[in-house]
């Protein structure tokens, strides 16, 4: 049975905005499809494999590049990172762009220029975000919305004492 409602689209419309505010603007329109969807989710209190949600078979390519982005902000940082890609082929995205702390311990700010000095009195730790994808359920042929956490950069923290 094919389910059918009305939906407002003017609330469903202030729901997705209400959402978005905790996105960073690098999710852009997927981001605000999948918001979509799991207002939808929520509001519907039921399955949404009925309804139709239409994502453009080359959405990725509007996408930036993300060292365009930032600058190579990963290379000057004092807690550096790397970039590993994130491919889960029956998601949406299917490829998301996740950062690796290069040392665990920061760069010295206070060396000598073009000496690369490690500082063990602080730590270079993960920075995790929450990003909302959907994922190809086969059995309902259908996509749900989840959240997964991945980790955006590296920052410095003061190390633990004991």
């Amino acid at each position: 049975m094919m389910l059918q409602r009305q939906i407002d689209f003017a609330s469903l419309e202030e729901a997705v905005k209400k959402k978005m505010r905790r996105f960073d603007s690098m999710y852009h329109p997927m981001a605000v499809c999948c918001a979509a969807l799991l207002v939808v989710m929520i509001e519907a209190k039921d399955t949404v494999c009925g309804s139709t949600l239409k994502i453009p078979s080359k959405y990725y390519e509007a996408q930036p590049r993300l060292p365009d982005l930032n600058g190579n902000i990963n290379n000057r940082s004092l807690s550096a990172w790397t970039w590993k890609l994130n491919h889960v082929e029956s998601r949406i995205p299917k490829t998301i762009t996740e950062a690796v702390c290069s040392s665990m311990y920061c760069l010295n700010p206070k060396a000598r220029p073009g000496v690369a000095e490690l500082d063990e009195r602080f730590n270079s730790v993960p920075i995790h975000q929450s990003m909302l994808v959907l994922n190809h359920v086969k059995s309902l042929s259908c996509y749900q919305a989840s959240f997964i956490s991945i980790v955006v950069g590296c920052t410095c923290v003061k190390a633990k004492t004991t």
